[in-house]
């Protein structure tokens, strides 16, 4: 049977990268997995393919779905634009028995559970703030006043982990490994 799972985690927790890993071992054991693409009200970035990266949608043509109930989840964050999940989109690959993964945050995973209540949720931390700090900080693409932003934010996100039923830490240079382990709670659950 497919499962919805979401996947979340602060900022430098590594999520997309052990999201790749999860990737990859879904793909070792021929196992059916589908990554969910948002929607956004942003402009596409360089490189960036509608249908691909993102559903890149005009905010009216947004704010249409959220009154049609056509997301699993929504936010609009401090930059103004809105992202979502369509729920047609992640219901189309469930019924096709995939698995289907969100990348997500806390407030998405939280909107998930209330529209799909057999979602999976899986939080994904450093070992500590302080490795955390340490990984934005290596990026160097980070101002000071958003590091010191990310970190507050990660603190408060890592204050509400109990609300996931699966926290899984990412220790540096062990993306597979915590990728394993949601696998193996994924098969397991």
């Amino acid at each position: 049977m497919s499962k919805l799972i979401v996947i979340s985690g602060p900022s430098g927790a590594g999520k997309g990268t052990v999201v790749k890993e999860l990737l990859n071992i879904y793909k070792e054991n021929n196992d059916k997995v589908h990554l969910s693409i948002s929607a956004t009200t942003r402009l596409p970035r360089e490189g960036e393919v509608d249908g691909v990266n993102y559903y890149f949608i005009k905010e009216s043509e947004f704010l249409e779905k959220i009154n049609n109930n056509s997301f699993l989840e929504y936010n609009q964050y401090g930059t103004g634009k809105y992202y979502g999940t369509l729920k047609e989109h992640v219901l189309k690959y469930l019924a096709l028995d995939y698995d289907v993964i969100l990348e997500i945050d806390i407030n998405g995973y939280k909107q998930v559970v209330n529209n799909y209540e057999d979602a999976l949720g899986i939080f994904i931390m450093p070992p500590s703030l302080e490795e955390l700090e340490k990984r934005l900080r290596d990026r160097k693409t980070e101002t000071e006043e958003s590091i010191q932003k990310r970190l507050a934010t990660a603190k408060i996100e890592m204050e509400n982990k109990e609300i996931y039923p699966h926290i899984v830490i990412n220790y540096d240079g062990k993306a597979y490994d915590a990728a394993l382990k949601i696998y193996s709670i994924i098969k397991n659950d």
